[in-house]
């Protein structure tokens, strides 16, 4: 028993909390006029130009000015004291600031010249069971702040973790843009952020017991409760299936990096770029963005195979080659600037290597040549030297992939006195002894006097 009171009064938060002060404070923060209304515009301004800019200190500022904490917090202290009259002015000043926040919302983007789809506004178009805990225990951290006499140190880390304002402007954002699955994504994160925080916002006020304004009979009060768990779980519930589907894509990616990597770039490709867009059925495209040579018939086939084996059957593979400038420029409107410049990059990177391998042969070619020299003029007379380098060069073909290839260049140096019919006849001697020398395909003979 001693170790489970110690254990109640280390997470008592009764203690200290000022409850008639808390209630006066929420309904007077909850009034969006003066200050307040001046917040709200800024932090919508703020939230506004952070998510334009994709500058996630910008959209903290305006985290941390937003007033709309105070009028959420307000509903569920209504609804927790039975007080109809705060609840209705709560509710109305609250949508009056979410209209407000998002007309001045639409209205920057609407004129803004930049106006493209940031990492910050994808972020708050789907909404998971994830953000409902983020909701739900900032708004309980928020409450139990407020109750204490001193709040400053946990109120700001409320308004990021919340995160009220951002939700807003990417709506309007979506308005702006027509882009009305963002307005749909944005406004449903906002809205269970407001339920989940007025929520626990209601569960700690009664918790702390505080005084009823209005004491209601024991079927009143059950049929408040109700309808307040109700309204909870309905709202919560299509943020579970986004969370499945999240789970689902995040589940498949992982499949298909593991694919890319052991399958594709393993065969001597560099993969730029993937895109896996799901079918309506449980087949999907799968197009890769990649440098290297044509595929095979029997290649694509086993890399059909190997999705297969991974459990991401029925996806078709688009496979796009990017081998040269030309090919670059067929499907440049499908690729960023992002994709463009890991290209420059990787053709640069192959460029460096050939030219490399052709300094390491140069060195070599030199040792080659005085060693073909001391033993061929044992077996045919009248050569003073011999000179071997490569002609490097780079063949025109449907490939076009960057490659270097190389066809030795034999010198070989005669005495004046020879006769050239010597040198005639010693030609296919000369040529068959450097060939398996060499160990090369072919190779061309250039004779000097």
């Amino acid at each position: 028993m001693n170790f489970i009171d110690s254990v109640k009064g280390t997470f008592d938060i009764k203690k200290g909390a000022d409850r008639i002060s808390t209630i006066e404070q929420i309904r007077g923060e909850s009034i969006l006029k003066g200050p307040n209304l001046f917040y709200l515009i800024c932090s919508a301004i703020l939230a506004s130009v952070g998510l334009d800019t994709n500058s996630p200190a910008v959209i903290i500022g305006a985290m941390l000015i937003s007033p709309l904490m105070s009028p959420i917090l307000g509903i569920g202290l209504s609804l927790g004291i039975h007080d109809k009259e705060n609840f209705f002015i709560s509710v109305k000043e609250f949508a009056a600031g979410v209209v407000l926040a998002l007309l001045i919302s639409a209205v920057y983007f609407f004129l803004t010249p930049l106006g493209n789809v940031t990492a910050e506004i994808l972020g708050r178009t789907k909404p998971t069971a994830l953000d409902i805990l983020i909701a739900f225990f900032g708004g309980t951290a928020g409450i139990v702040a407020i109750t204490r006499s001193k709040t400053a140190s946990a109120i700001p880390g409320v308004a990021i973790a919340t995160a009220l304002m951002p939700p807003v402007c990417t709506a309007g954002y979506g308005l702006a843009s027509a882009r009305y699955e963002y307005f749909f994504g944005a406004i449903y994160l906002f809205f269970i952020n407001a339920v989940f925080i007025s929520f626990s916002s209601y569960l700690i006020v009664r918790y702390l017991k505080f005084p009823f304004k209005e004491y209601l009979d024991r079927r009143r009060l059950a049929r408040s409760k109700i309808v307040i768990y109700s309204f909870v779980i309905i709202a919560a519930i299509p943020s579970f299936f986004i969370f499945y589907g999240v789970i689902s894509d995040v589940r498949i990616n992982n499949r298909i990096e593991k694919f890319i990597k052991e399958d594709i770039q393993k065969s001597g490709y560099n993969v730029i770029e993937w895109e896996y867009i799901p079918g309506k059925d449980d087949g999907g495209n799968l197009n890769i963005y990649a440098v290297g040579n044509p595929l095979t018939k029997g290649k694509k086939d086993s890399l059909g195979g190997a999705l297969m084996r991974l459990g991401i059957g029925n996806t078709k593979i688009n496979f796009t080659q990017i081998n040269d400038d030309r090919g670059i420029q067929n499907i440049k409107g499908e690729l960023s600037s992002d994709i463009l410049a890991k290209i420059s990059l990787l053709k640069k990177s192959e460029s460096e290597a050939a030219l490399d391998s052709i300094r390491d042969l140069s060195g070599k070619d030199s040792l080659i040549s005085r060693d073909i020299t001391e033993e061929i003029r044992i077996f045919v007379p009248g050569i003073e030297s011999v000179g071997f380098s490569r002609n490097h060069y780079t063949p025109g073909t449907e490939d076009d992939s960057v490659k270097v290839k190389s066809l030795p260049l034999v010198t070989v140096q005669w005495e004046k006195k020879t006769a050239d019919a010597r040198i005639r006849s010693s030609q296919n001697d000369i040529f068959n002894f450097i060939k398996s020398r060499l160990t090369a395909d072919t190779l061309k003979i250039i004779n000097l006097k």
